[in-house]
């Protein structure tokens, strides 16, 4: 009886499945639902290809947060919002060491490499700036080297590829 059972299931499974196959995906088919779902992945694949590059951050006490710790090479920008509550600053060192091995004996780091600053008279509490970089393949460290910051852990790894 199980086995009668099984074999009713398996059969009404395959004859489900050959029937949705013999329907097929007719993109010449203007039903109204089909063209408007297509024309909304395509709205999707554009935006997203259109915010390659661009990169969220949220600096706050100690620490970046960013939306993506990787972008394409080419022009990256950085779109950063101080949500802290003292001033930071945020600068783009090209480097192959890890962006916490830049550190120096006075706890700043090593800004050698340097490309780019958003400085700390734009970052305030509360301010917004961006840093548009032409950015070539890569590692690079995200850095705030204010007093005391890069010590205490406020820097990132990110990668251009």
């Amino acid at each position: 009886m199980k086995l009668r059972h099984t074999l009713a299931v398996a059969t009404m499974g395959l004859a489900l499945a050959t029937s949705l196959a013999a329907c097929g995906d007719d993109s010449s088919s203007s039903n109204p639902a089909t063209t408007t779902a297509a024309a909304e992945t395509q709205a999707t694949t554009n935006t997203t290809a259109g915010a390659a590059g661009k990169v969220g951050v949220k600096a706050s006490e100690m620490k970046f947060e960013l939306t993506t710790d990787s972008a394409p090479a080419g022009n990256v920008t950085f779109a950063v919002d101080n949500v802290g509550a003292v001033k930071h600053e945020m600068v783009v060192v090209k480097t192959d060491k890890p962006a916490g091995d830049l550190g120096n004996s006075n706890g700043e780091a090593e800004e050698s490499g340097a490309v780019g600053e958003i400085g700390d008279d734009k970052l305030g509490p509360g301010d917004s700036a961006s840093l548009k970089l032409d950015l070539k393949a890569g590692h690079y460290a995200l850095l705030c080297n204010l007093p005391g910051h890069y010590a205490a852990g406020m820097y990132k790894d990110f990668t251009v590829g």
